[in-house]
């Protein structure tokens, strides 16, 4: 009896997806705490959760063609994804497990980076085109992506954040040291008590909160054509100084001054015993300064 062709012609058909099956991934190693773990993948995305084992896990899938290069030792534990050299229509989709207070290092390029329910010592994420979100906590956390978005609710004290055209979203307890820039995207961060803010964008707006500020302490806040708004307790101390070359300036405090001559709106004022520093630079954007609350 002969195989219909119609047979014949399905089956060559369906040999070339079997081919292009996806890789799994399953792979784990002993971490204590204190160790680093470091991922790269190009397109795809990147997961990373918390648990209670002193080990890390990989898992997840990876298109036809690549495969998953390896360095592992006591204390450090490194994952790279391989892609072929004429190209790949796939990319890996992994999910990372790993212990409380390790480092963890993530890069990459058009994968999207997810993290959550972590307790780490360190977390560093940087990515070209893909968006980051994290939260969890951090003792030091630094995210960075040149066109995608961040979007942090990490509890941290030591938060540094920087995008190209992306924005930058942080709340859910940044305090301490907390530095965020960016070029054409907007900046909102909603911080807990701060020793030192510094945030930058040059067509971005500015949106900050903090529900205090050291004694000593020091705010900066610039923009070039982006609009600034600050919020701040009633009961902050410190120098306020807000200067505007043809934006306006409303503020709770303070008497905004206009130049005889020429452009501009200055404020210069003392927040209570005057003990921190507030400094704020727009050049066309408006500035809003609001004392209240706690």
């Amino acid at each position: 009896m002969h195989t219909p062709l119609r047979l014949i012609v399905a089956l060559g058909l369906l040999l070339p997806l079997a081919a292009r099956a996806d890789t799994r991934v399953d792979e784990r190693h002993p971490l204590a705490a204190g160790g680093r773990v470091e991922i790269s993948n190009i397109a795809g995305k990147v997961s990373v959760r918390g648990w209670d084992r002193n080990e890390v896990a990989l898992s997840g899938s990876m298109a036809d063609g690549l495969r998953l290069q390896q360095d592992k030792s006591t204390n450090r534990v490194r994952w790279e994804v391989i892609y072929p050299r004429n190209g790949n229509n796939g990319g890996a989709t992994l999910e990372l497990r790993v212990p409380r207070s390790v480092e963890v290092q993530l890069g990459t390029v058009s994968a999207d980076i997810d993290v959550a329910d972590v307790d780490l010592r360190r977390l560093q994420a940087n990515a070209v085109s893909g968006d980051i979100a994290a939260a969890g906590r951090s003792a030091e956390t630094a995210l960075t992506t040149v066109s995608g978005s961040i979007r942090s609710q990490v509890s941290t004290q030591r938060m540094a954040l920087r995008a190209v055209s992306g924005s930058i979203q942080a709340g859910g307890g940044i305090a301490g040291e907390v530095a965020a820039e960016t070029v054409s995207g907007s900046i909102r961060l909603d911080a807990a008590q701060v020793q030192r803010l510094a945030a930058e964008a040059v067509s971005g707006s500015l949106t900050v909160g903090a529900t205090g500020l050291a004694p000593g302490g020091k705010v900066t806040l610039q923009t070039v054509s982006g609009s600034i708004a600050l919020k701040l307790p009633a009961k902050v101390s410190a120098q306020l100084a807000v200067k505007t070359f043809s934006g306006d300036i409303q503020s709770d405090a303070g008497q905004v001054e206009r130049p005889r001559y020429g452009p501009g709106r200055s404020l210069d004022t003392r927040l209570g015993g005057g003990d921190g520093d507030i400094s704020i630079n727009a050049h066309s954007g408006n500035v809003r300064v609001s004392l209240g609350g706690r």
